[in-house]
């Protein structure tokens, strides 16, 4: 017999394998689309996608879902094929096209074989092109997304974000809805779409990732084939986003009466994914409320039992994303709750992390890392990043080893200078009558009706 097992001790973790970020080649066509390929072998499959500089944050405050609606509407129809015939053509390649657009970009997407790249690339190349944005799409999407909305009124998650924003961002883009609104949505028409078209879409500023069982060279080759001859466009300017500061901690109530459960979601406007500090904010933020073992997850849920999960995040976008807390609590410990989350974000300020948090934390990070790149998606997903956020093309070849060497004082002046527990918004979605009382010392209520 061995030893015997000390079940009251977890096991010491194994030593952290080396890692290499997998090779790619990136190359700019003459017309300025840019292009990003990986090999990933022994799967025959493959992941076109084409990154668009048309996502919200180009969109026009009266506008709000023009960039969202023309997303949708880039696999809809082109000059030569209609939706159904394109649909036609997805499914005899065995594959799948869909278009959309986030706050970043706008993008057009193909999975496939890798025997039919060509075919794929060739396919990408029509849809992105020559786009119809024919009327009859237009009013099916613009339908869709008006019962969309009505649904979103019946979710608390969604009814906290929407408020949030228009708080935290007011007048600028960010405030209004990716998805649009109902007034917005039904002023939208072919002619302004097309618009929006003829002013973001073209080479300059737009990408293609390929990865997948592909040779690199010769992803580039086919790509300068199906793309090479696109009218040349010059890059959109990048928008200057300005995020109002907010004068001390606003409360907004969304009134939900009889609701036995709260929606939190407190913060505030943050910076932007390529601010130098992103490495120290992931740690600081993976300790904060980014993983299970988080300390507002630990206090909530394992010590007061208000939720089953807490959570935060820094929103990734080109401008200053936000910093939010997100929680679903019992309506009678809402303010209890806000009081313990605003505590963890002033512990989190006020003196350095341990060694020992600090580490399980990088650790955990690193250790983790690498499996985010076991699929074709995965991958793509990560030269995205490089694509979308102007990285530096070695940026994952370090990163492992940067978050590696972020010591404890690197966290605590991170968490200073991007953390602001004295002016954010707390915003709650549940019976205003019950809540008023919980939450009114934390500073000026304001009640909405959803």
């Amino acid at each position: 017999m061995g030893p015997a097992v000390d079940r009251a001790r977890p096991p010491s973790p194994g030593r952290l394998r080396e890692f290499a970020f997998p090779e790619f080649r990136h190359t700019r066509l003459d017309n300025g689309l840019g292009v990003l390929a990986a090999r990933v072998p022994r799967v025959p499959l493959a992941s076109l996608q084409v990154l668009l500089p048309a996502g919200g944050q180009y969109g026009s405050l009266d506008a709000p879902g023009l960039a969202s609606l023309h997303g949708g509407l880039l696999d809809e129809g082109t000059r030569e094929r209609s939706a159904l015939e394109i649909a036609h053509q997805v499914e005899s390649l065995g594959g799948s096209l869909v278009s959309g657009a986030g706050w970043n970009m706008a993008y057009v997407e193909a999975g496939t074989l890798s025997r039919h790249r060509e075919s794929a690339l060739e396919l990408l190349a029509e849809v992105i092109r020559t786009p119809e944005l024919p009327v009859d799409e237009i009013e099916r999407l613009r339908r869709e997304r008006l019962a969309e909305i009505l649904r979103r009124r019946g979710q608390p998650g969604s009814l906290a974000e929407r408020v949030f924003a228009a708080v935290v961002y007011r007048d600028t883009v960010y405030g209004r809805p990716l998805i649009g609104t109902e007034e917005s949505l039904e002023r939208l028409d072919q002619d302004s779409l097309r618009s929006f078209y003829r002013r973001q879409i073209g080479p300059g500023g737009s990408t293609l990732i390929a990865v997948g069982d592909l040779d690199p060279e010769e992803s580039i080759s086919l790509v300068s084939d199906a793309f090479g001859d696109w009218r040349q466009l010059a890059a959109p300017e990048p928008p200057s986003i300005e995020a109002p500061a907010l004068a001390g901690t606003q409360v907004h109530i969304v009134d939900r009466p009889g609701s036995a459960q709260v929606q939190l979601q407190l913060g505030h406007a943050c910076v932007s994914r390529q601010h130098p500090d992103f490495p120290q904010m992931t740690l600081l933020n993976t300790i904060f409320g980014g993983k299970f073992t988080s300390r507002i997850n630990l206090n909530l849920r394992e010590k007061h039992g208000f939720t089953y999960g807490a959570q935060s995040y820094f929103a990734r976008r080109s401008g200053p994303g936000p910093f939010v807390i997100r929680a679903a609590v019992a309506t009678d410990v809402a303010g209890a709750a806000v009081g313990e989350l605003l505590f963890e974000l002033r512990r989190i300020r006020e003196e350095p992390v341990s060694r020992e948090e600090l580490k399980e934390t990088q650790d955990y990070l690193v250790g983790v890392f690498p499996y985010t790149l076991q699929t074709i998606d995965g991958l793509a997903k990560r030269l995205e990043a490089l694509a979308v956020f102007d990285l530096p093309l070695d940026y994952y070849d370090s990163y492992p080893g940067v978050l590696a060497q972020i010591d404890e004082n690197q966290v605590l002046r991170a968490a200073r200078e991007h953390f602001d527990p004295e002016n954010l918004a707390i915003v709650a979605v549940g019976p205003a009558e019950e809540l008023r009382p919980q939450l009114e010392g934390f500073g000026p209520v304001t009640v909405h009706q959803p």
